[in-house]
């Protein structure tokens, strides 16, 4: 029998998830551990094991590791790897911990590395550039630089952590100005599987350098990057938040659509739409929006200033640090939740039909599944994102040829009750198959998946095109011969077993 696209999706994806689980490897990998590094690793049944097992965005990425080591430098974590390695013991690794997918930065039975510690934020003394630890949060960084005048285009959410935002692309609400966050990269510390603590930039292991923006963790352990930055004082900016109402809905949708065209000639401006539907029968709709050089009132911004009536209204001056902490309320810690995306060509049509078919998977679900949040995001990608990779060697992304806007949409809803996993995660299979026909249908497809919002069931390095999958291919068999970190961090999307 031929399963429909959608169970075929959601089967192979359980099959995933089931397959990630640790092998059993070397079991004294943690006694090793603990005895190379004191203090460093923490046991089940004690409390620091409890604190930072839970320390996600997600519960569903709650598991069970045999231990969690959480290295305090690059040497600490060239001892961990060393060690994993050599005992073929499984891992993962946790930068942030904001990915939902579970296994993608935790494990069961094998161990996780948590980069907590790792969590440098400092200034260049010619403030031409920013280093932060792979364990730094988009939060805690902007909070260390909001009293110096000084900003980087780093991640939209506080839990975002560099080790995941410097190695899938980044976005930003200085995209149509200044790119994604992997094209300001200036060089990355990564630990190889050999141990080896190499940099990779422009000058000193070229190839390394363009596959880690966007190759994730196929090639090492990235910890810490120099990120350019620049003078900034601020924003004019804040939240929007209307009723979800039919017509309000169109109208966003149609505004949204006019600006992502319009974000090409007025890029110091930025946008990100994210629809909330409550148990409570509530639905709303919250823009954040931004003008990004302190200038009030845009013309662009006009449409959506302008909507009525407005439940929350929040613009104003304010810092970049407080901007970010506020659009992120709408997305706090401690649900069960999913990720799936999918990009398009822009275009109301589109959009409008997708927005349909997100709407209808919601209403054939939510009575089945107790405390849902049904959330959503559209996030614009203008074409003017991509004048700015190949100034400093390119990314992988596959986006190098791109010839029109894109829409990014992310399905991320939540739910409290692990009994509801299965419903959600083949709700989600299900919306990626209705939504992949809708663009075919109306020839807007895009093959662009952005990596950090992809579901385990979908393969977002295949998205980036042959020519980019053969090149981390090559440059992985040169620095991870092994492939040590494809067959030991089953979590990740992986270049073997992907494309």
């Amino acid at each position: 029998m031929i399963l429909p696209f959608a169970f075929r999706t959601i089967a192979a994806g359980l099959f995933l998830l089931e397959s990630a689980k640790a092998q059993p490897g070397d079991a004294n990998s943690c006694t090793k551990l603990a005895n190379a590094l004191p203090g460093r690793v923490y046991l089940p049944g004690t409390p620091n094991y409890t604190s930072l097992n839970t320390h996600r965005w997600s519960n569903t990425s709650i598991l069970t590791p045999n231990c969690i080591v959480t290295p305090g430098s690059a040497q600490e974590v060239s001892t961990v790897v060393k060690t994993l390695v050599g005992d073929g013991t499984s891992f993962s690794i946790k930068s942030g911990g904001h990915n939902p997918n579970p296994t993608f930065n935790n494990i069961d039975n094998g161990v996780t590395v948590d980069l907590k510690l790792l969590n440098e934020a400092s200034v260049s003394a010619d403030r031409s550039y920013v280093t932060l630890g792979a364990g730094t949060t988009m939060g805690q960084a902007y909070d260390t630089f909001s009293n110096e005048s000084i900003a980087f285009p780093g991640g939209i959410c506080d839990g975002v952590g560099v080790g995941g935002i410097s190695t899938g692309g980044g976005q930003s609400f200085f995209l149509p100005k200044l790119g994604w966050f992997v094209d300001n990269v200036l060089d990355y510390e990564i630990v190889l599987a050999s141990g080896d603590i190499v940099n990779a930039n422009q000058d000193s292991n070229s190839d390394l350098f363009k596959a880690l923006k966007g190759g994730s963790t196929n090639f090492g352990i990235v910890t810490k990057v120099e990120v350019a930055a620049f003078t900034y004082n601020g924003l004019w900016g804040g939240q929007i938040v209307v009723p979800a109402t039919n017509a309000t809905t169109q109208q966003v949708l149609k505004d949204f659509t006019d600006f992502t065209a319009a974000n090409n000639d007025n890029v110091d401006t930025a946008i990100m739409v994210v629809g909330l539907y409550s148990p409570d029968g509530s639905r709303i709709i919250d823009v954040g929006l931004a003008s990004t050089n302190d200038t009030e009132n845009p013309p662009i911004l006009a449409p959506f200033l302008a909507l009525q009536p407005q439940v929350l209204n929040t613009i104003g001056h304010k810092s970049l640090a407080d901007f970010v902490h506020e659009v992120t309320q709408p997305m706090p810690d401690g649900y069960r939740m999913l990720t799936a995306t999918l990009t398009f060509v822009n275009d109301l049509e589109t959009l409008t039909q997708v927005q349909a078919a997100t709407d209808v998977i919601y209403e054939e679900i939510k009575d089945s599944v107790p405390n849902l949040d049904w959330m959503f995001s559209y996030n614009p990608q203008p074409l003017a994102m991509m004048a700015h990779a190949a100034a400093r060697g390119g990314n992988s992304l596959g986006l190098e040829s791109l010839d029109h806007d894109q829409t990014l949409y992310w399905l991320v809803p939540r739910w409290t009750d692990a009994s509801s996993d299965a419903i959600m995660h083949a709700a989600a299979a299900r919306w990626y198959d209705e939504v992949g026909k809708i663009t075919a249908k109306l020839g807007t497809a895009d093959p662009f998946l952005y990596l950090n919002h992809a579901g385990y069931f979908q393969k977002p390095l295949c998205g980036t095109g042959a020519d980019n999958v053969d090149n981390m291919k090559t440059v992985a068999r040169k620095y991870d011969p092994q492939e040590a970190f494809q067959r030991l961090v089953p979590g990740g999307h992986k270049l073997s077993t992907e494309c």
